[in-house]
């Protein structure tokens, strides 16, 4: 074991591609140390392989957390479960702390934290911080018999100008996101071509439908206050019950939302770092536009007059709301949602179901009618427009989203394309409530499809995996 890090200094790990002979020793004893079920690796050892027959080689990839000197997991946490240890530089988690919102898991580039479902909380490698107090090596280090991984010291002002090559490998994402502290040495000649074994096995994401049923609702709810309130205010209209229809599915979505998490009896913990948390600044802002909502609600009900401005707030609020939510699928682990389409989804959903609503509210008025027609011109465009990004791009991740949205997930596509092109197509129809509330239930279902479509096809950044695990899966 190397001596104690000083003042600039911390642990970090070497790992030899040279000598990994890929017999995954290191896998077992970390799972062995930290009591982990099978399917929950904190180390794991991937594949890469290149060249051109016969001259073609294949090697191994070790790999647990990398204490990055900024790391992605930390930042965004909303309930403060990640610290960055002010001796060791070693990142660790507070199972106790965690909520199990698994922000973070989509936060790392890595994949390095995982989800434990039994538990409900998330937990990665913290390198075996109770072994290295007792001057012991980490599990892994401890097992490996070629000595392919060690503990290092890092000078950590001297890593950030020169960690680009060393931290960097074929079959890793790159270490600019978090600045990786791991160090890997690989072999002399590896083929130009070299990439992971597992790049063209493409698996579907997780559908997280709480999160489906959050976000969808909320920007219904979002774009009904605010079409209420543009009626009060332009209109001298008062809609009461629609405001508590609109309430109603705000708190069906609040209440959704905690379903997600693996604690949900801790969902209030995540207000805590909203300083810093976009997942924070969801709760929060979303949060008080319920209670804004509840207000204004409550005095169109009651018949209170003079309360616009409650019900400006409450539109404000909420699209606040959904302005930084999403903000919070922007990050460097999931690339196909990294980008201003993104927003726009979130913003054409909240114009598309808003102005449905509007069209229930006004009874099929002519202004309402040209709002969900331009509300469907938004929500086709920014299909389009991602599809091309997605297809022109030569980025494995957003080509491989690309993939899944026109193979595995075409129908999925189609119908919701079908779906929104049936309730525009029926607007001239508009004449009857039913008609209308068909017009809003074909925009929401095709919304609802187009949000799955959204969590499912993306396609997250990763260390290579294993060739046969891949196949079995």
């Amino acid at each position: 074991m190397p001596r104690t890090p000083g003042h600039g200094e911390q642990y970090r790990f070497h790992f030899d591609m040279t000598k990994c002979i890929g017999c995954k020793c290191c896998v077992v004893a970390c799972n062995e140390q930290n009591g982990n079920p099978a399917d929950i690796l904190w180390r794991r050892v991937g594949e890469i392989e290149g060249g051109v027959y016969p001259q073609t080689r294949r090697h191994y990839l070790s790999m647990g957390c990398n204490h990055c000197l900024e790391p992605t997991c930390m930042t965004g946490c909303p309930v403060e479960a990640y610290t960055k240890d002010g001796l060791t530089g070693i990142v660790r988690h507070s199972a106790d702390a965690c909520i199990g919102c698994q922000y973070c898991t989509w936060n790392c580039s890595y994949g390095v934290p995982q989800y434990n479902a039994e538990r409900g909380v998330v937990g990665k490698c913290d390198m075996c911080y109770g072994r290295l107090t007792r001057g012991q090596e980490p599990a892994c280090a401890a097992a490996c018999p070629e000595d392919a991984i060690r503990i290092e010291i890092v000078k950590v002002a001297e890593w950030r100008e020169h960690y680009r090559g060393p931290a960097n490998s074929p079959g890793m994402p790159s270490a600019d996101d978090s600045i990786s502290t791991t160090r890997i040495t690989l072999p002399a000649k590896l083929p130009a071509d070299v990439s992971k074994v597992d790049l063209n096995q493409l698996h579907p994401e997780h559908a997280h439908w709480p999160l489906i049923v959050m976000t969808v609702l909320t920007q219904l709810s979002v774009g009904a206050f605010t079409a209420i309130c543009c009626l009060q205010v332009f209109a001298a209209q008062s809609h009461r019950t629609a405001a508590l229809v609109a309430l109603l599915m705000a708190m069906l979505a609040l209440t959704a939302s905690t379903l997600h998490l693996g604690r949900p009896i801790h969902a209030m913990r995540a207000l805590k770092m909203w300083r810093r948390s976009w997942l924070s600044r969801e709760v929060l802002l979303f949060t008080l536009f319920a209670l804004a909502a509840t207000a204004y609600s409550a005095t169109l009900w009651f018949g209170v007059r003079g309360t616009s401005w409650l019900g400006a707030l409450t539109a404000v609020l909420g699209m606040c709301g959904v302005a930084v939510s999403a903000r919070l699928y922007l990050v460097p682990g999931r690339p196909a949602w990294k980008s201003p389409l993104t927003v726009a989804e979130f913003g054409s959903t909240t114009v598309l179901l808003g102005a449905c609503g509007a069209d229930i509210l006004t009874r099929g008025a002519e202004d309402a009618r040209y709002a969900v027609f331009w509300g469907f011109i938004l929500a086709l465009m920014t299909i389009g427009l991602k599809l091309a990004r997605l297809g022109r791009s030569k980025v494995h991740e957003l080509h491989g989203s690309w993939q899944l949205l026109t193979g595995v997930f075409s129908n999925h596509l189609l119908i919701r394309i079908a779906l929104a092109c049936t309730g525009t197509a029926l607007l001239p129809l508009a004449a009857t409530t039913w008609i209308r509330i068909t017009i809003a239930l074909l925009m929401v279902s095709s919304e609802f499809i187009g949000r799955y479509l959204f969590f499912v096809t993306v396609v997250p950044t990763n260390m290579a995996s294993e060739y046969l695990a891949q196949e079995a899966a």
